[in-house]
């Protein structure tokens, strides 16, 4: 059997609201920042403050998503079996305030007697804090493909989340350093910085439950079992080959995140830098997604994924040619003097938002029309389940791309230190530029072979197949 699927018509359905789209899509602020922040601050916090050597700080960060490869395919096969009873929406009430405390905790300065103990004690918080988390991302994220059966409107529900994730970037990426400065530095930074974005993640994971309580999922058969699930998600050809690229993309971008901070602090040699460049990337991906939507209706999902994957890799490869330093060449409003580099940077930053909304994006869409699929091919309630394992691989890969940037780090050199930050060597510098660079474009080109396999034509998507 042959699948193929580039575009065209969809089923019909009803018309979601842009009120629903945006309640939805409000839910991936808090998301992002749970999602994003640990992956690139936890590594500055433990060898900036806590005194944890950067590959004890990545195995401390790994061992919790080692977890999540189980827990997530739990918590969404939980709750296929309950969608029945109790909808997405309890799943999303309880998750969404466990997480928020957990990301308080998280970012608390504590410090015990050695720094293995301490290590242990941030791993520990994390893995609660991630349990939360799967608690609420995998019925969220299910909620996606039962929304509605048209796999393009779909794609439009996913276009705001992705609007409201460059609003969870912005929060905990680009302000989160600066937010730190701001309120004292230290100890007391990181708990403001901690326990203000930990409100904003309650406020904004709670915003789903509306659509949660009001979506009526498409009628399916009962759920299969744990294990059952499983072995249906592996044998849903498109699925498999989405998760397999999804994953080895998203190592390489967890290896990119986790030196984001180191980047801009040693190598452009201001963190302020950070808010415009988010800023400008944000910009960028915003602004694009009308073009995303338009382009896969043109030319498909895949190759919409392939063409924005490409040209991002090529752009990353660029940040290798960095140098530390430099003169100032320009005044800039608001920036004050800035040097060559961090021109260049600043110009990046829109062309990167723009690339990689398109390949989040599509590979978004793509999971839900793998989803829609999996359930009119076995006429089976299995929508969380596949979420939770293709959520699950995600989270592995920022976990594992951390883990790999550490060891590229100590191997280079790179100096742990107590309460603050210290000057590191030009050997250093050149591992944070390899894994801000070399690690990631090479992981999503590699990506591109693998998604070759994925193939969906607008039959298989069709009720009338089940």
């Amino acid at each position: 059997m042959t699948y193929s699927y580039s575009g065209g018509s969809s089923p019909s359905s009803p018309a979601v609201s842009t009120g629903r789209m945006v309640l939805y899509g409000a839910g991936q602020v808090g998301a992002q920042i749970v999602r994003d922040s640990p992956t690139v601050l936890l590594p500055l916090f433990m060898t900036t403050m806590l005194g944890i050597s950067p590959w004890l700080a990545g195995l401390a960060i790994l061992i919790p998503k080692l977890w999540i490869i189980l827990c997530d395919p739990l918590v969404g096969s939980w709750s296929d079996r309950k969608k029945a009873s109790w909808g997405r929406a309890p799943f999303l009430l309880v998750g969404g305030p466990l997480t928020a405390l957990g990301f308080f905790i998280l970012f608390l300065p504590v410090t015990l007697d050695s720094e293995v103990k301490t290590a242990i004690w941030v791993s520990l918080i994390y893995t609660l804090t991630s349990t939360a988390f799967s608690a609420y991302l995998v019925p969220y994220m299910a909620l996606a493909s039962e929304m509605t059966t048209d796999t393009h409107v779909r794609t439009k529900i996913l276009a705001w989340r992705i609007v409201f994730t460059m609003v969870g970037v912005i929060a905990g990426v680009g302000f989160a350093q600066p937010l730190i400065g701001w309120a004292g530095g230290g100890a007391k930074g990181w708990t403001a910085m901690g326990g203000l974005f930990a409100l904003l993640c309650l406020a904004s994971m709670l915003a789903p439950v509306v659509v949660a309580r009001r979506t009526v999922a498409p009628a399916s058969g009962e759920p299969q079992p744990f294990l059952a699930q499983m072995a249906t998600a592996w044998s849903n050809p498109p699925f498999r080959a989405l998760l397999a690229a999804f994953f080895i993309q998203s190592v390489g971008q967890a290896a990119s995140y986790g030196a984001v901070a180191l980047m801009f602090l040693f190598v452009l040699g201001n963190v302020t830098l950070l808010i415009p460049f988010i800023l400008l990337m944000s910009v960028g991906s915003v602004g694009s997604q009308p073009l995303w939507v338009w382009l896969s209706r043109k030319i498909g999902k895949r190759e919409t994924f392939t063409l924005s994957a490409f040209v991002w890799a090529l752009l990353t490869f660029t940040w290798l040619l960095a140098k530390p330093g430099g003169p100032i060449v320009a005044h800039l409003p608001m920036l004050g003097d800035v040097t060559g580099e961090q021109i260049l940077a600043l110009v990046r930053a829109p062309l990167i938002g723009v690339l990689n909304a398109g390949f989040f994006l599509m590979a978004q869409s793509m999971l839900t029309d793998a989803v829609v699929y999996d359930r009119v091919r076995n006429g089976r309630s299995s929508e969380g389940a596949l979420t939770g394992v293709f959520s699950a691989s995600e989270k592995l890969a920022y976990a594992v791309g951390p883990f790999l940037g550490g060891i590229v780090l100590s191997a280079a050199g790179f100096h742990a230190s107590h309460g603050g930050a210290v000057a590191q060597g030009a050997s250093a510098l050149r591992g944070i530029l390899v894994n801000y660079s070399l690690v990631p474009a090479a992981f999503v080109l590699l990506s591109l072979l693998v998604i070759r396999a994925y193939h969906l034509k607008p039959a298989d998507l069709e009720p009338s197949r089940g």
